[in-house]
């Protein structure tokens, strides 16, 4: 990225360094303005982070990281002139922000409205998701706060959440075992007993579900609920979800955020 700077197209644009590809074209959507580029190393986080702080080295002053909160809100963590998004990550805004609902009447069979009213179908199958969400999320926190090096990524969801109707429920005791068997490099002490006694811990502390949910169980858990008579698409990937979400956001939505209106003020501080 160093290299733009000589440009004179970019030189005196303010640049926003991003996660990857879909975080750019997410902001190109719903905050292109002509004095900002966006950019990526397209490998995470601390990339991001690290990212900001060598170019600013080199004197780049108008640069800055844009980046899913994950847990570091709960943790109380900041990063020198990198944002967050007002929720856990990105898609979690975007199911803040509306566009579940939408996606839910556009991927219902019409035929179930017969039988179920659309707004008792939105709030079970949104509250069920979130809740199951939310105590997978906790798991994960305990891991990030404590090193626990357990392995999420990849993990079988259908191992430990069930459906009945348009509720999801997870078992909290099979989530658990599922993730330590797939965890070689979890330290000795942590076992079942030592995770479910923890786990207990900080679901009791009732954190904001907006920090604790990850929007990629999420949208996982709501391909899972589509695969079922109810749904118009039985075959929906998770990547179909998340697009959907994406296409079903709204400017006013965006435009209600801590992350707009921090954008906005650091453009009016360049005075561009």
């Amino acid at each position: 990225m160093l290299l733009l700077f000589r440009s004179p197209k970019y030189s005196r644009k303010i640049f926003f360094t991003l996660e990857g590809e879909s975080d750019i074209r997410f902001l190109n959507t719903h905050f292109a303005d002509e004095r900002i580029h966006y950019d990526s190393p397209c490998s995470g986080k601390p990339e991001v982070i690290n990212a900001v702080q060598l170019l600013r080295s080199h004197g780049k002053q108008n640069v800055y990281g844009l980046c899913d909160a994950d847990f570091d809100i709960l943790e109380g963590n900041s990063y020198e002139n990198t944002h967050f998004t007002d929720c856990h990550d990105l898609e979690m805004m975007l199911i803040e922000g509306g566009s579940f609902d939408k996606f839910i009447s556009e991927f219902l069979k019409t035929s179930i409205l017969r039988i179920h009213t659309l707004e008792d179908i939105r709030n079970n199958l949104k509250e069920s998701i979130i809740d199951v969400t939310y105590k997978i999320g906790i798991l994960k926190w305990l891991n990030f706060k404590n090193n626990l090096l357990l392995m999420f990524k990849g993990m079988k969801y259908d191992n430990f959440i069930t459906f009945v109707d348009f509720s999801a429920n997870i078992d909290i005791d099979n989530y658990i075992q599922h993730i330590l068997d797939r965890s070689p490099r979890k330290p000795p002490h942590c076992d079942f007993n030592f995770l479910k006694k923890e786990y207990q811990l900080l679901y009791n502390k009732q954190a904001d579900y907006k920090y604790v949910c990850n929007g990629h169980d999420f949208t996982y858990i709501t391909m899972m609920a589509f695969h079922s008579e109810f749904s118009r698409d039985k075959n929906i990937t998770q990547e179909k979800v998340e697009s959907h979400l994406r296409i079903a956001y709204s400017a006013t939505a965006f435009q209600r955020t801590n992350i707009y209106n921090e954008l906005s003020g650091l453009i009016d501080s360049h005075n561009i």
